[in-house]
């Protein structure tokens, strides 16, 4: 026999449950456990529905006995000294044969209507509405059981014997019940073991179980339901004891499931096997076409599209989400017509480049224009989670283009209010988002906070993708306080369980990790170090890979162009800032990363002693960064701006800019930012103190002081960074102020101390 339909051992003994609690009154304690329980087992999981499930784990379809064991053991029954499992165990061992059998789904009837000459009795008793999910579930159990043949209505009951047998010695009360065997037919006329009629009926009753039984393809199809819900929510993998179970479930099913071919699809996507998932998709597309179930067609397209995209095939992924739109109008499916087109607009966004030398055309105009489109639609068809994201895509667009931070925190709060009034799950992209803006906004506290909150309060449903960028967050926010060992452990503490294990998530934590060491290498001068991580690094930097993230792409052009610097490879370095900052300008990039590429022409030009010509790229910089509230950027383009007016002497200038930002920029928790203001900040005061400029000795003297103050404080920064170069700077200051003041003993001692850091800084670097 193949895999049941619908009914089988478990929905027995549950209908056996739900008919006494129908015909009995039940203590109150006991009435939610016991419809819990029952709803749990015969409500299907809709992930389709606008409202997301709180459940992360399917309700297992072939429970034990033993379930019913924890449910009523603890409850007492109207009969004294009886529990309700007591009473339970007695209904199903009455249950004595296979006329038994029938006379339960005969009476099932007697469950759903009130008879009308036995209205008074109607107190005394439960009866349930038609309609109701327990009322469905009876009568589709009635209606299933007549469909049966007579030789699976034989199966059937001989699953239900041995489901039930492991509770005949429970009890000393089933005694009696339980001394007729199997079958009370069979004991009275005599038959045991061994004999031909009773090897044809109970034959199997001794074959071990081989982890399938009690699986309909109802319950099948649920189970695929749920990996599939799974799968595409937090985008991990099927784990290895399930993906077992499946194969087994399915191989004993004769029947083909559509679900498995898209689970199976996913799972090999996910884990970087992309011959296998092409082969499972295209299985899909011939399930799709020989039932003529044209909605599985569309989506297997969308999912083509989306296999294309991450694949870096941009053309055959345009062709197969331009095919899947027009499907979608045909059919006037809403839900994939505007799934599709929030795609297309974020892999616009993303991937302009690649996405224009495909030959993509936007359909909707306008970035804005697609979001207030894809907005009305959502509102119409009342699609909340497609409504949340583009509300937080608006943000996005609104932080990316430098507009008012308070329309973005608009934007975010509407998302939030309908998150929670829709329940929608998508807390994960917008506390990345908000840890994005404060990241912006020069509150490193909070965006790491935002992360936590992710991580600790959302991050059982949330993507394996976004809790790996919450810990990136992280990891990058300790890197700017110089906490590097920390900021790759925390990398390297992320545990991708099995399941979790993908292609994708891999090469993300390799890049992040690789960013920080090149980091960690560039402020320690360790070159050797340096040219071997760019030599595993420098060809993701190349713009010809497709499927790189743009960010990280932007982090790693920002790391070898400041590699460059530190160098003093110039001509290469500005080179290379022309070229990024023209395909930024060409790709419309984020706001942030455009005024970031101006930074380093501005501190290049900083680097060969022509601050002057930096001047007004540093005075743009200034002014887009203080418009688009990017905070950071702007103490930065202060900074480069004091140091300019320092060269040109108008050090009273450059020190009130300084003196304005420096209490920001310790918020910020940036020490190399910090160590660079304090450092300009004593060349400040060292041009206060020139004798032309001021002729009273105890000024000059003053000036002098506060210059060493700022000295140290900027070395102590650098050396909290473990920024070799910049600490030694400041020591070569000290010893240049103690020259001038005429002491040549202690500007020999600064000497020394300058020589000591940097050979102690070069030793380090050998040992590791």
């Amino acid at each position: 026999m193949g895999t049941a339909r619908y009914l089988t051992a478990q929905k027995i003994s549950l209908l056996v449950l739900l008919r006494s609690y129908c015909s009995s009154t039940l203590p109150s304690s006991a009435t939610i456990p016991i419809l819990s329980f029952i709803l749990s087992t015969t409500i299907p999981l809709t992930s389709s529905s606008a409202r997301s499930q709180r459940s992360s784990t399917p309700h297992d379809p072939s429970f034990s006995i033993h379930s019913f064991e924890d449910v009523l053991q603890g409850h007492a029954s109207n009969m004294p000294g009886r529990t309700l499992l007591d009473l339970f165990l007695k209904s199903m061992w009455e249950m004595n044969s296979f006329d038994a059998l029938h006379s339960l789904f005969d009476n099932l009837g007697e469950l759903l209507v009130t008879p009308p000459n036995q209205q008074g009795d109607a107190q005394e008793r439960i009866y349930l509405s038609k309609t109701s999910p327990l009322g469905v579930f009876v009568r589709r159990a009635r209606l299933e059981f007549d469909r049966l043949q007579f030789e699976d209505t034989i199966a059937l009951w001989s699953s239900f014997v041995k489901y039930r047998a492991p509770t005949a010695q429970w009890t000393k009360r089933l005694a009696g019940l339980a001394a007729s065997g199997v079958d009370a037919v069979v004991a009275e006329m005599g038959m045991q073991e061994g004999d031909d009629v009773y090897e044809i009926a109970y034959g199997d009753l001794n074959e071990p179980d081989d982890g399938t039984q009690g699986i309909s393809l109802d319950d099948l199809d649920r189970i695929l339901e749920f990996q599939l819900n799974r799968l595409q929510r937090f985008g991990d993998r099927v784990p290895e004891t399930m993906r077992t179970q499946l194969r087994g479930m399915l191989a004993s099913s004769s029947t083909v499931h559509r679900q498995a071919h898209l689970v199976r699809f996913f799972d090999a996507w996910k884990a970087g096997d992309y011959t296998s998932a092409f082969d499972n998709l295209h299985r899909y597309y011939d399930y799709a076409m020989q039932t003529r179930e044209k909605i599985h067609y569309q989506y297997a397209l969308l999912h083509m599209a989306i296999l294309q995209a991450d694949f870096g095939c941009f053309g055959e992924a345009i062709a197969a989400i331009n095919e899947t739109i027009a499907t979608a109008r045909e059919s006037q499916d809403m839900t994939c017509l505007s799934f599709s087109l929030s795609w297309l607009n974020h892999m616009n966004k993303a991937y302009p480049k690649q996405m224009k030398g495909a030959g993509y055309m936007s359909l909707l105009g306008s970035e804005r224009d697609a979001l207030t489109f894809l907005k009305a639609k959502a509102r119409e068809s009342k699609m909340y989670n497609l409504l949340s994201a583009t509300l937080l895509n608006e943000a996005k667009l609104s932080l990316s283009t430098g507009d008012s931070i308070s329309r973005a925190f608009e934007h975010i709060y509407q998302s939030s209010h309908l998150d929670i009034k829709e329940h929608v799950n998508n807390y994960g992209g917008q506390m990345l988002l908000q840890s994005t803006l404060y990241s912006r906004l020069g509150i490193p506290h909070l965006a790491n906070v935002h992360c936590e909150l992710l991580l600790d309060c959302h991050g059982a449903n949330c993507p394996v993708d976004e809790k790996l960028r919450a810990v990136g967050r992280q990891a990058f926010i300790m890197s700017q306080g110089g906490r590097y060992d920390e900021a790759i452990d925390a990398f390297e503490s992320i545990d991708l369980t099995a399941q979790n294990k993908s292609l994708k998530f891999n090469q993300y934590l390799i890049l992040c990790v690789g960013i920080i060491k090149l980091k960690r290498a560039i402020r320690r001068s360790d070159w050797s170090t340096c040219s071997h991580l760019l030599a595993t690094l420098k060809p993701s930097t190349d713009p010809s890979s497709d499927t790189l993230d743009p960010e990280l792409h932007f982090l790693l052009s920002e790391a070898y162009i400041d590699y460059l610097a530190s160098k003093g490879d110039y001509p290469v370095a500005f080179t290379t800032i022309s070229n990024l900052a023209q395909s930024l300008k060409e790709d419309n990039a984020d706001i942030l990363q455009r005024v970031s590429v101006l930074l380093m022409k501005a501190d290049l030009f900083r680097r060969v002693g022509k601050p002057e010509r930096g001047f007004s790229v540093a005075l743009r910089a200034a002014s887009v960064a203080y418009k688009a509230k990017l905070m950071p950027s702007l103490w930065s383009a202060v900074g480069l701006l004091a140091n300019i007016l320092n060269g040109l002497g108008e050090c009273a200038s450059a020190k009130r800019l300084l003196e304005a930002v420096l209490p920001q920029s310790l918020e910020n928790g940036d020490n190399i930012l910090s160590g660079t203001l304090y450092s300009h900040l004593a060349d400040s005061f060292m041009g206060l103190a020139d004798p032309t400029k001021t002729t009273e000795s105890r000024l000059q003297t003053s000036y002098i002081a506060k210059a060493e103050l700022n000295i140290d404080r900027a070395r102590e920064c650098f050396k909290r960074s473990s920024y070799l170069d910049g600490e030694c700077e400041q020591l070569m200051k000290k010893a240049i102020i103690a020259k001038l003041r005429g002491d040549e003993k202690l500007a020999e001692e600064w000497s020394q101390n300058h020589n000591r850091v940097w050979e102690e800084g070069m030793s380090s670097i050998e040992q590791t």
